[in-house]
């Protein structure tokens, strides 16, 4: 679907467009391999909810029957809830885009995609994850992107990159790769017994392929991309982190690599309800229990 706008990553076939659907989306793109298209916008609120403590990210990914050019008869004519492959790719969207928000940025975000066609040929998962992070990447939204995204297939020996659906019932690897211009960020999938070496080899093969779709997304950006708004940021006052690090000391270090989740969560409670009730009585009335939730946030991630 050509619009306004239109760049194409030539490697790897995928055209992106923007310009003339959805103007008052904070950012918006159509994005098609083969004769699959699909549509992605990405929109942030103005103003935080009262008491926001935590990044309200929504991704919604769905695809119709009427993309194929079917539509439901018989009793069912509507279509009910997210399938279980809308739901998957929902959350691979997410994961990589998430971390690409700064700290402290707490204004809901919505990520919407919509399958307008499918070839039944080409998948449109890898679409959504390059979509979502065009959008925002020509929106006015902050943002540390963008990213590439590709599924990577071995067949006869040879990585594949994008392998179609007929390719994939051939390939002994199939490998979803999320990165940006210098480090991974996301992998999933399965292989067939593939040695260490040669998955080594794909990670790298992959970091390669997605610089194409990276460069065409930061090629969109400087044909229509939206100036980044100042937003207000969120974070725990230095007081409170401060007086949170000095009380967690090395005990996070036991705590976070415990060997299961429960326990993992009970030693950070424990620790956490310390230094909250450490702050209050140090803080009195001034005293905001997200703000501790905050500090532990990065805490954990120092660690």
């Amino acid at each position: 679907m050509k619009q306004k706008h239109n760049v194409t990553a030539e490697k790897l076939g995928i055209t992106i467009s923007s310009g003339t659907i959805a103007g008052l989306a904070s950012g918006a793109v159509t994005i098609s391999l083969g004769e699959t298209v699909l549509f992605v916008s990405a929109t942030a609120a103005s103003t935080l909810r009262p008491d926001q403590s935590w990044f309200p990210l929504t991704v919604d990914y769905r695809e119709k029957f009427t993309s194929a050019g079917r539509f439901p008869g018989g009793y069912f004519k509507r279509e009910g809830r997210p399938s279980e492959k809308e739901i998957l790719t929902s959350r691979l969207c997410d994961r990589p885009l998430r971390p690409l928000f700064p700290k402290g940025f707490l204004n809901e975000v919505q990520v919407i995609g919509f399958l307008l066609s499918t070839d039944q040929i080409n998948e449109a998962d890898i679409l959504m994850v390059n979509g979502a992070s065009a959008a925002l990447m020509i929106s006015d939204v902050p943002c540390n992107g963008p990213v590439g995204c590709i599924r990577l297939g071995e067949v006869d020996g040879k990585f594949v990159v994008n392998p179609t659906n007929e390719q994939m019932f051939d390939s002994a690897l199939d490998l979803v790769y999320v990165g940006n211009e210098k480090e991974m960020m996301m992998i999933e999938g399965f292989a067939e017994q593939m040695a260490e070496d040669r998955f080594v080899e794909a990670l790298e093969f992959a970091q390669e392929a997605i610089q194409d779709i990276i460069a065409a997304q930061r090629k969109l950006a400087e044909l229509c991309g939206k100036e980044k708004k100042a937003f207000d940021l969120v974070n725990a006052p230095d007081n409170v982190m401060e007086m949170c690090q000095g009380i967690v000391g090395d005990r996070m270090n036991e705590a976070i690599f415990a060997d299961s989740k429960q326990e993992r969560e009970e030693a950070v409670s424990v620790i956490k309800e310390e230094a909250a009730i450490a702050v209050e009585e140090s803080l009195g009335e001034e005293f905001d229990p997200s703000h501790v939730n905050m500090a532990f946030e990065v805490i954990q991630e120092e660690v």
